[in-house]
């Protein structure tokens, strides 16, 4: 089994539309999961650019030793 994350939207109809194509094979069977959204979700996310930028600074905060201790990480998350 493999799972893939699009985005969509309910149209007036109420039927549900994705906001780019699946490049599944025809007539492949699939399970629809439906999340709602807040008004603020933006489908597209992040740029690749904005990733990258992420990534570098990243790379940057841990080459220079600013990172946390992994029992730390968790800290205040509740689940």
């Amino acid at each position: 089994m493999q799972e893939i994350e699009v985005a969509g939207e309910i149209n007036e109809q109420g039927q549900l539309l994705l906001l780019q194509p699946l490049n599944l094979g025809k007539h492949t069977k699939v399970r629809v999961r439906i999340t709602l959204l807040d008004d603020e979700f933006e489908p597209e996310g992040d740029s690749k650019e904005q990733i990258l930028a992420d990534f570098k600074e990243s790379l940057r905060q841990a080459e220079a030793g600013q990172t946390f201790p992994i029992s730390e990480l968790w800290d205040g998350i509740d689940v």
